[in-house]
């Protein structure tokens, strides 16, 4: 309904009547085809020229604003712009006016542009109610009358059937009235409705739609959709419905497409699950809708479309590991620290770092891995003690990243490392709990000053064992019988790779001192080498290293003696001090403290021993062939 001039008239109407009843038409002008009038609009009140016959009801769209003038004294007057209702009529009688209400912007459009109107008549516990909607620019629709009741004075009942009518007037003015698309079905009222609980990236996500009957008649089919949220993956969902009432599915998988038949007053559950992507963020929407049957219209079509939405929420758990290389170290020393920061799910792990509070006894170097780099993207800095490490990106459920970092311990520290204690947390802005914290990871620290430990399991016995017969009972020693000493001692190699102990003429057949059994060695005495043949005492390594021929030879000799449940080792070192002078220093040391009674001496339990060989004798040219094999 249109107009090419300022001001159009009268206006359209759509009229109910008694469908027994022959049809005709209502005065014209003001009356807009349906109501009685009298003949001069301006003064009288009463009608004179009949109505609709058989009338019923009617709605008019009255852009004039006179269909709502007193005819036969009922209604308030002319009033434009309005959606007005009037009753039952039959020729001069009737007519009653029962309502009107005032349209913002007009009931004319202006243009071609349609306006939809809706129109219900539908019983209810107290009669007969109309109840009319329109739509608005932007597509929006309006409920302006809503369940407006008929009943009143002079209403007729309704009749077995109603006939459907259209009349429209323009008095003195000029107005386009059209009708399109016309559509007449029987009322129905579903409707859907459904929310969203609060959800967590990467957990599981279940929620309901609920579509109901609420409405006079039943509707079956009636085609229910659900558009689930494009973050969830493998949706499943079912449906169920009580009574006579039925899904045409009982199940299914993505978004929902399916039909449910309900009487008045039943609902269908459709339940939806799925697992949420971990790494959602925003929210997540899901819009579910419902359709009448068809030959059914919905009464109230704004609820057959519902939306519900909710915040993503994204929970990280973060767990830490830590270790530290070398195994052990002295004061002084660099160790490297890795940090690995794992994301236990559910959500993704975002800009995942580490943070490394450093005991006062370390001190931060910089960042490690290959050439110092911290790994790929890495960033391992220090505020005082506290080390923080970034560029671990994002990391999904199950992934970890490592990160690595150097610091150097005090080169003061006198302790065994045991105090020297940290843990370090893998942090993410996804984790509300701030990260797990690692157990705590010790180092060893070893004193440089004091003797090592075996190199390795002891050599095997064999020929030229201590233990064997025949051993060679040492150096020669003036006061030992069968002992030559002096020049004329020799060097004999031992089968394990050693120098063997020194002899006198007749070697391995020299006789036992006195005091000692067949077998046994002589106990050691300052000026000699140490001797290792006794009970229990066994050859555990040797390690040499000869530089150059005119340069320094090396020997580091390492055996463990066990005697009366008590356990000492032993090392020794023999240094060319120059290759002129040919001199060569041997040198023992006791581990126990306290266990040298004297220059070179040691208790039954140790030992020590010093001596000075030149380069021309047999030992020391026996202990630089070893080295040169070596």
């Amino acid at each position: 309904m249109y107009t090419e001039d300022a001001q159009g008239a009268d206006g359209l109407l759509l009229s109910l009547a008694d469908g027994s009843v022959p049809p005709g038409v209502g005065a014209y002008g003001a009356a807009l085809g349906y109501s009685c009038r009298a003949a001069d609009t301006q003064g009288q009140s009463t009608c004179t020229l009949p109505g609709l016959p058989g009338a019923f009801a009617a709605v008019a769209l009255d852009q004039y604003g006179n269909f709502s003038l007193p005819f036969n004294d009922s209604g308030p007057g002319r009033t434009p712009d309005t959606v007005t209702i009037r009753g039952s009529g039959d020729g001069t009688t009737g007519y009653r006016f029962v309502q009107h209400a005032v349209i913002d912007g007009g009931v004319a459009t202006g243009s071609r542009v349609p306006r939809k109107v809706r129109v219900v008549l539908q019983p209810e516990d107290d009669g007969l109610t109309l109840t009319v909607r329109l739509s608005f620019p932007g597509g929006a629709d309006r409920t302006v009358l809503d369940h407006v009741q008929l009943q009143g004075p002079g209403q007729a009942p309704l009749p077995e059937t109603l006939r459907l009518g259209f009349t429209a007037a323009t008095g003195s003015f000029r107005s386009v009235h059209e009708i399109d698309a016309l559509r007449v079905a029987q009322p129905a009222d579903l409707r859907v409705e459904h929310d969203m609980p609060p959800v967590v990236a990467g957990d599981r996500v279940r929620y309901t739609v609920t579509a109901s009957n609420v409405g006079v008649n039943a509707s079956d089919p009636s085609p229910v959709t659900v558009d689930v949220p494009d973050q969830l993956r493998d949706v499943t969902w079912t449906c169920s419905v009580p009574g006579p009432s039925a899904c045409r599915d009982a199940s299914g998988s993505g978004d929902v497409s399916t039909a449910v038949g309900l009487t008045r007053g039943a609902a269908a559950t459709i339940m939806i699950e799925g697992r949420l992507d971990p790494g959602a963020s925003g929210q997540v929407t899901s819009t579910a809708t419902i359709d009448t049957a068809p030959g059914l219209s919905d009464t109230n079509p704004s609820d057959n479309t519902s939306r519900a939405a909710a915040p993503v929420a994204m929970i990280a758990q973060v767990s830490t590991d830590k270790s530290v290389t070398p195994g052990q170290v002295e004061p002084g020393d660099e160790l490297e620290y890795t940090v690995t920061a794992r994301n236990d799910g559910p959500s993704t792990a975002r800009d995942v770092g580490a943070v490394d509070d450093l005991p006062a006894q370390l001190t931060f170097v910089g960042p490690g891995g290959p050439g110092g780099s911290g790994g790929s993207g890495d960033a391992c800095t220090a505020a005082g003690q506290r080390v923080t490490c970034t560029g671990g990106g994002d990391l999904g459920p199950g992934q970890e990243h490592a990160f690595q970092f150097r610091a150097r311990l005090d080169p003061g520290y006198s302790g065994d490392g045991s105090d020297v204690v940290n843990v370090a947390t893998g942090t993410s802005p996804t984790d509300p709990d701030g990260g797990e914290e690692s157990p705590e990871v010790p180092i060893q620290v070893v004193d440089p000053d004091e003797p090592g430990e075996p190199d390795g399991p002891g050599e095997p016995d064999g020929p030229g064992e201590p233990d064997g017969p025949g051993e060679p009972d040492g150096p020669g020693d003036p006061d030992r019988p069968g002992g030559t000493g002096g020049p004329d001692a020799t060097a004999t190699p031992g089968t394990g790779g050693l120098p063997g102990a020194v002899s006198g003429p007749g070697g391995p057949s020299a006789s036992t001192p006195a005091g000692t059994e067949p077998g046994q060695p002589a106990p050691p005495r300052a000026g000699a080498l140490a001797y290792t043949g006794v009970q229990g005492l066994a050859l555990v390594g040797l390690a040499g290293l000869l530089l150059t021929s005119t340069g320094v030879v090396v020997w580091m000799l390492r055996h463990r003696r066990t005697q009366d449940g008590a356990e000492s080792t032993e090392s020794w070192q023999v240094t060319e001090q120059s290759a002129e002078s040919g001199h060569l220093a041997e040198t023992g040391q006791c581990t126990q403290a306290g266990q040298c009674a004297g220059s070179g001496q040691c208790s039954e339990t140790a030992l020590c021993s010093e001596t000075t060989l030149s380069s021309g004798s047999d030992l020391f040219s026996e202990l630089a062939q070893q080295a040169g094999r070596g």
